[in-house]
């Protein structure tokens, strides 16, 4: 926001571009694109990042612009090149046929034995097959028509933008009487295997994997081809005609029966009356349409009506087709992932206009409307009008009547209402808005009137946004050229400072200006400094940097015996405008009398925890010392030589952008501060992982193979006497067991030089509180061990403690070095799992002890380290030259490290944290996947009971399903399919039984008991240790608010559900209400006191939220005693929690069990609305890695 009592800027300076390029339609990055824009004074596109669907574009006016569309305009070749779609089909070297372009990689047969369409996809096939030799087909534009299959029978396929139709043409009546055409099998082949889904559309899986989809298959005719819809009783245009793009205006459509057959092939049933018709009514049409691809538009009949042709989007009173006398709607829904958090200067939507019943102009209105409900036919009465974004008048008839055939026209949509909504979503974290096209207006009449009837070209649907990144605050302030301290006032040597700061933007190719103000300290304290007090000093001339880099301001005057401070703000260039708000303030002093003092790097830095070296010099030649530290200059070294200087080496104890503090001492002891600024490389990973954990595709011996052999040599673990505890930390998998007394699990050589740094970490659980020493880890060695992990007693009584232990020398005689954890080990945390990280940090000399990712000690090191040349070990330790402190508990997850771990690894960092270097890390703490679904191979539920349906699988290797009621359905997802819950049944056919019932629809977890072959067996059966860590992604779609509370999901216990992630409806004391999405925990599975944590969202929830998809994460960590809730990627809330119950039932989604104080146990909160990409995990996921997931599932409509 604009900053008060800020001055008007000078111009600021370009950033530096690159030299004059060729005019070119493509750059590859943002500078290059904007340099050419300018140079060539016309709009240039970005290479990376684009997609199918979206690109940005530089403008000659320095802007960036992005443009998403509803079906894919674009494709990337096998080069990296991106090409326009292009449908025209050619003979390959191979013989087959193919699109110059297509986003779906589909081959057509060149005539043979081959099958007539091949489609490929992450190197998986569907092929469909003709049952017969097909004849050398004729190439027309994207058709390959195949003559005379059948006798008077044609077949064509042709290529879409997202996959390709095959489609039977009847040419006479003769033909139609064939016996052959009652019913036509086409073979379905490679690795997917299809499905038909009630409403007769069809969809082939991989496994549990959705691979394409077909639409409804349906027949058309070519009665009477008269004239394109125009105006009534004037002259018209010459007929169109049906052909294999889809029906004329006159022409008769209908459904095709279609089924799959037990070998696994599409078997059509044309409707028999059409197929009888008379000679006019030639030739008939009967397709399917395959796609792989998304289409993101749909259009709604106000009685269902369905129309196969959706080459164009229809709006108002249909004169024509199918629907003749029906009101049509579409729907466009456009991804927005790449706005997320950007300023929207501005927006709209253009859409290109084939036909108007109108000559003159006609008004079309688009409103802002819900998620779109099912594939291509949306539900009319769900897809609600809420907010009128703007309206539009356009006229292009092309049936004659007007005495001209008129052009198409494009209309934009382009209110003030299209930017504020776009921004909306930006600004909440959202991921698409949803736009919808109808004849009436803001007052919701004229639908009807006929004059606004019109067709536009889908193909064509653009939404273009002029966006700008808000600047972060500027970070690494500087003053004389010293990074400020983080605490207290950093001394400088010059009375004529300059100030300096970063301003960080991900718009890199702009320049910023930074505005500096600066005061002197009150003698109260920085404490007592406002945005009003104390009067602020003349402020030095802004300053300028590209984005991401580093500006200077002119000297200042200052003078000793004063503290000063000053704060810094950016703002990027006209016509955004946008501030970043202040930094931290930064406080200094003068002191002309301290020696200079400089430090660099000598050579490039490593990883976090990694050895850097630094040289500290100072031109004083009375400096007599330095110190360095990274929050501040603590640790003496001794200067010595001319000039003086010194060399050290060091550990970077942190991700991305590390600040080193130096001094400077002189003989009076005046200290002068330096310092300087470098970002780490990424960290290393492990040089050996041992999972020890078993589970559905993974076998014993996989859980004691080293999962980094490739790193730095393989060195599996050799179990002795190691058992594996079910259901220890993952249900359905197996922990490795360590009996106490001769269970270990050791490699056959030493993994760790333990001469030099190294770590190591663990998940552990006692079960039962120890009562001797007992070590996790060790390497042996001759007589002491190098080091042992694991609990270690002291005090009196004595009483357990999490250790690291590491011994002087190889004499077991030797002193023992201890980091220990101050708290005593409690029955309850022997119970649950603990991480463990024992650091050894050579160029320290310290050792260190984490436990559940937090640093509880540290104690120095400094003897002379020593080589061990043992087995690396894990379940007991080794001293006086015995194995000993057996381990008596699970152990899982093991890992080792030939570097030093820092906090950030056990946390992770975003790439937009402050110094983060501009990368994510998710740290070293994985959870396990135990359950996925996708729902894109849910099977509807119309009656239970009934083989392969009301089931949605486990896409993971669990093999589990969630068994659905009556009425649940499948329907157009987040990204593919979803499940959609609404309390009634979902067919649609009024002669049904089961039509308008009225249903509790929800869906719960079960395994299969049934040997491998045997008839299936299913129980109903828990997902997730709710006592332990764990966390909950689902993505969501409320289709209402009322009733006050739906449960996404939960797992049942006995009265209670352990958890709930859900939308939650506040009454209000004036009785209005308030909704917010919500994760509560129970912590007893009592009706009576279940003791709920709640962890609310901070954005109360608007109508703009009803019918759109959001992300939601739950998290239960035990180890930090806290519950985490994060919506689109975004931690909202954390609260501490003591701890959750374990509820042995099943996951249930959709719906919550509660039981009231003496009453029975009931499910309730049933969802109403949409659920998709359901993971389940056991283990806390970080920050970063919840972003990361929100990223990976989020429509990815740009692509590096």
């Amino acid at each position: 926001m604009p900053v008060a009592g800020l001055p008007v800027l000078a111009e600021r300076p370009a950033v530096a571009a690159p030299a004059a390029a060729p005019c070119v339609a493509e750059a590859a990055s943002p500078a290059r694109a904007l340099a050419v824009a300018k140079h060539c004074a016309r709009p240039v596109v970005v290479g990376s990042p684009r997609s199918e669907y979206a690109q940005v574009t530089a403008q000659p006016d320095g802007r960036l612009r992005f443009e998403s569309a509803v079906v894919p305009q674009w494709t990337r070749r096998a080069d990296g090149t991106w090409v326009d779609v292009d449908l025209d089909l050619a003979r390959g070297p191979d013989g087959r046929v193919r699109p110059a372009a297509s986003a779906a990689e589909v081959a057509f047969s060149g005539g043979g034995a081959a099958p007539l369409a091949t489609l490929t996809r992450e190197g998986k096939t569907l092929t469909v097959g003709w049952p017969a030799t097909l004849p050398a087909p004729v190439l027309t534009g994207d058709t390959a028509t195949y003559p005379e299959v059948l006798p008077g029978v044609d077949l064509a396929v042709q290529a879409t933008r997202t996959g390709f139709t095959h489609v039977l043409v009847v040419k006479t009546a003769t033909a139609a009487a064939n016996p052959a055409l009652r019913q036509v099998r086409f073979d379905l082949g490679g690795d997917a295997r299809a499905v038909r889904l009630p409403d007769g559309s069809l969809r082939a899986d991989v496994g549990t994997t959705a691979f394409a989809t077909a639409t409804p298959a349906t027949m058309w005719n070519s009665a009477g081809q008269t004239t394109i819809a125009g105006r009534a009783g004037v002259a018209s245009a010459p007929a169109e005609r049906s052909s294999v793009d889809g029906p004329a205006a006159t022409a008769r459509t209908v459904r095709v029966q279609t089924g799959v057959d037990a070998a696994g092939d599409l078997l059509l049933t044309p409707d028999p009356a059409m197929l009888g018709g008379t000679a006019g009514d030639f030739p008939v049409y009967i397709d399917p349409a395959w796609s792989v691809k998304q289409n993101r538009w749909a259009y709604a009949t106000n009685n269902g009506c369905s129309n196969s042709d959706v080459s164009v989007a229809r709006v108002g009173l249909s004169p024509e087709g199918p629907c003749q006398g029906q009101l049509y709607r579409s729907f466009f829904q456009f991804p927005l992932t790449a706005m997320k958090g950007k300023h929207i200067e501005s927006a709209y939507v253009q859409m290109k206009l084939d036909h108007s019943w109108s000559c003159d102009d006609s008004w079309a209105y688009m409103y802002h409307v819900p998620a779109i409900d099912h594939a291509m036919q949306a539900t009319w009465s769900k897809m609600k009008l809420n907010a009128i974004m703007d309206g539009a008048p356009g006229h292009a008839n092309e049936a004659g009547g007007c005495g001209v055939i008129q052009p198409d026209m494009t209309m934009n949509f382009e209110s003030g209402v299209v930017t504020s909504k776009v921004q909306a979503v930006a600004t909440a974290g959202g991921t698409a808005i949803t736009v919808g096209f109808a004849a009436r207006d803001s007052d919701g009449d004229g639908e009807s009137t006929q004059g606004r009837w019109k067709k536009f070209f889908p193909n064509d649907a653009k939404l273009i946004v002029d966006y700008d990144s808000i600047p972060g605050k500027p970070n690494g302030l500087q003053v004389a050229g010293v990074a400020c301290l983080p605490d207290g006032v950093l001394p400088i040597g010059t009375l004529a400072p300059k100030f300096s700061a970063v301003y960080p933007d991900a718009d890199t190719t702009q320049s910023l200006t930074g505005t500096y103000e600066w005061i002197e300290v009150p003698a109260a304290g920085i404490g007592t400094v406002t945005d009003a007090y104390p009067t602020r000093l003349t402020r030095p001339p802004t300053a300028s940097a590209p984005a991401n880099g580093r500006a200077t301001t002119a000297a200042v005057a200052v003078v000793t015996g004063k503290t000063y401070a000053y704060r810094v703000t950016a703002v990027d260039p006209a016509p955004y405008s946008r501030w970043s708000g202040w930094s931290p303030w930064c406080q200094f002093a003068a002191d002309t009398t301290v020696p200079p003092v400089t430090v660099t790097l000598q050579g490039s830095p490593g990883g976090p925890g990694e050895p850097v070296t630094f040289r500290i010099e100072s031109t004083a030649t009375d400096a007599t010392s330095f110190k360095y530290g990274w929050t501040g200059p603590t640790t003496a070294v001794t200067a010595t030589g001319t000039p003086k200087s010194a060399t050290v080496t060091l550990r970077p104890p942190k991700y991305g952008q590390n600040t080193l503090y130096v001094s400077a001492v002189d003989a009076t002891r005046n200290e002068g501060y330096g310092s300087v600024e470098f970002v780490v490389d990424r960290p290393a990973p492990p040089i050996a992982r041992w999972g020890l954990e078993t589970y559905p595709g993974v076998t014993q011996g996989q859980a004691l193979a080293d999962q980094q052999g490739a790193v730095a040599g393989d060195t599996p673990l050799a179990p002795t006497n190691v058992s594996w505890a079910a259901d220890a930390r993952l249900l359905g998998g197996g922990s490795a067991a360590f009996n106490g007394t001769t269970s270990q699990a050791a490699t056959a050589a030493p993994v760790l030089d333990t001469t030099n740094s190294f770590s190591v970490a663990a998940w552990v659980r006692p079960g039962v509180l120890p009562t001797s020493d007992m070590k996790v880890l060790t390497q042996d060695a001759t007589d002491a061990a190098r080091f042992e992990f694991g609990v270690r007693r002291q005090g009196t009584p004595y009483v357990p403690h999490w250790s690291f232990v590491m011994k002087d020398t190889s004499a077991q005689t030797s002193a023992s070095r201890v980091a220990i954890a101050p708290t005593p080990i409690t029955a309850a945390e022997a119970a649950r799992w603990t991480h463990l990280a024992g650091v050894y940090d050579r160029t320290a000399g310290k050792l260190r002890l984490y436990v559940n990712g937090v640093r509880v000690a540290e104690t120095d090191y400094v003897a002379a380290p020593w080589p061990t040349s043992g087995r690396f070990v894990v379940g007991r330790g080794f001293s006086a030259g015995v194995p000993s402190n057996w381990w008596t508990g699970n152990i899982a997850d093991v890992q080792v490290f030939n570097r030093v771990l820092v906090d950030h690894d056990f946390t992770g960092q975003l790439a937009t944290d402050e110094y983060s270097g501009g990368f994510d890390e998710p740290g070293i703490l994985a959870p396990i996947e135990v359950g996925r679904w996708d729902m894109n191979a849910a099977r509807p539920c119309y009656q239970v009971g009934i083989p392969s349906t009301c089931e949605a699988p486990d896409g993971a290797t669990w093999g589990r399903r969630l068994s659905l009621t009556q009425g649940a359905t499948v329907d157009a997802g987040y990204r593919d399919s979803g499940l959609m819950l609404d309390k009634r049944h979902f067919v649609e056919d009024t002669g049904d039984p089961y039509f308008g019932l009225s249903t509790l629809e929800y869906g719960w977890s079960q395994r299969n008991l049934a040997a491998e072959g045997s008839p299936p067996q299913w129980q109903d059966t828990p997902v997730l240790r709710t006592d332990d860590s764990f966390t909950v992604s689902v993505w969501v779609r409320p289709d209402q608010f009322e009733p006050r509370t739906f449960t996404a999901a939960g797992q049942r216990g006995t009265k209670e559900s352990a958890f709930y992630l859900s939308l939650r409806e506040y009454r209000l004391a004036s009785g209005a209400s308030e909704h917010r999405w919500r994760f509560t925990v129970g912590g007893a599975d009592d009706d009576v006191t279940p003791v709920r944590v709640h962890a609310e969202g901070n954005r109360l929830l608007t109508e703009d939220d009803i019918g759109t998809w959001t992300h939601l994460v739950g998290v239960y960590d035990a180890q930090a005693a806290e519950i985490r809730l994060y919506v689109n990627g975004v931690l909202e809330r954390s609260v501490p929690c003591a701890g959750v119950f374990r509820a042995t039932g099943p996951l249930t989604v959709g719906a919550a069990l509660f039981t009231g104080p003496g009453e029975q146990p009931r499910l309730v909160d049933y969802f109403q609305g949409g659920l998709d990409d359901l993971l389940v995990y056991q283990g806390a996921l970080t920050d970063t890695a919840v972003s990361e997931l929100h990223k990976s599932q989020a429509l990815a409509e740009l692509q590096s």
